[in-house]
């Protein structure tokens, strides 16, 4: 999370949020990191009040994003282990696994990977995700991304209004989000968000090239909230 005197911007993951936080904190007055992907309901209480602002990227795009880019370190997030078998399996069967591990059937999986992450907090430098975050994770219906963005942006009584930006347009959506929740887009921050770099990128083809019709589905009905909301198709 990010915080300025203005706005809060919560870092779901996977969304270039590396890249909107190294501009904000190298731009933007009085900017400052609150936490590591803390979710907004844990928002220090003087920072509640604020509007806040995300991205989100397609569904299918962000399970592709989320593979190649543990794949290459495999042992470094538990989520990641679990699900591909310790790095063994492949795309289809990772994100399947994935994509069930609400179930009431995987909730010795699930135990698996509260056990292997950090039970607070402090020093929590991976996912974000807590012992006890993984534990309440029991949708049966819910994909990983939809129960990651529930609890990332809307759990615990977070004020409502949250405003979501695409980030296939996020150099376009980003000055627009930061002037509605009442902050101001300097000359030198318009340049910098229209030429910097891109951050943190995995190298990887067209995600398409990685579905098969059933996985295709399962996206589209575990993630169907998300691909409605946000008019995303495969």
């Amino acid at each position: 999370m990010l915080a300025t005197p203005e706005f809060l911007f919560i870092h779901l993951h996977k969304t270039g949020g590396q890249f909107v936080n190294r501009l904000l904190l190298q731009h933007y007055p009085q900017a400052r990191a609150v936490g590591y992907h803390l979710p907004r309901s844990e928002a220090p209480a003087e920072l509640k009040r604020l509007p806040a602002f995300a991205f989100m990227r397609n569904p299918w795009d962000w399970y592709v994003s989320w593979y190649t880019f543990n794949a290459t370190t495999p042992q470094r997030n538990p989520i990641f282990r679990a699900v591909s078998e310790q790095g063994s399996a492949d795309f289809h069967d990772t994100i399947h696994n994935l994509m069930h591990l609400g179930h009431p059937l995987q909730s010795a999986m699930r135990e698996e990977i509260a056990l292997a992450l950090p039970a607070d907090r402090e020093g929590n430098q991976g996912s974000g995700i807590t012992r006890q975050v993984m534990r309440g994770f029991t949708d049966p219906d819910a994909g990983y991304l939809s129960w990651l963005t529930r609890y990332m942006c809307f759990s615990g009584g977070s004020p409502a209004g949250l405003r979501m930006g695409h980030m296939e347009r996020l150099r376009d959506d980003l000055p627009r989000l930061i002037e509605s929740c009442g902050g101001s887009v300097s000359t030198e921050l318009a340049g910098a968000i229209a030429t910097a770099p891109v951050v943190n990128a995995s190298p990887r083809r067209d995600y398409r090239g990685y579905y098969d019709q059933e996985l295709r589905e399962l996206v589209a009905e575990r993630d169907w909230a998300i691909v409605e909301s946000y008019n995303y198709s495969f």
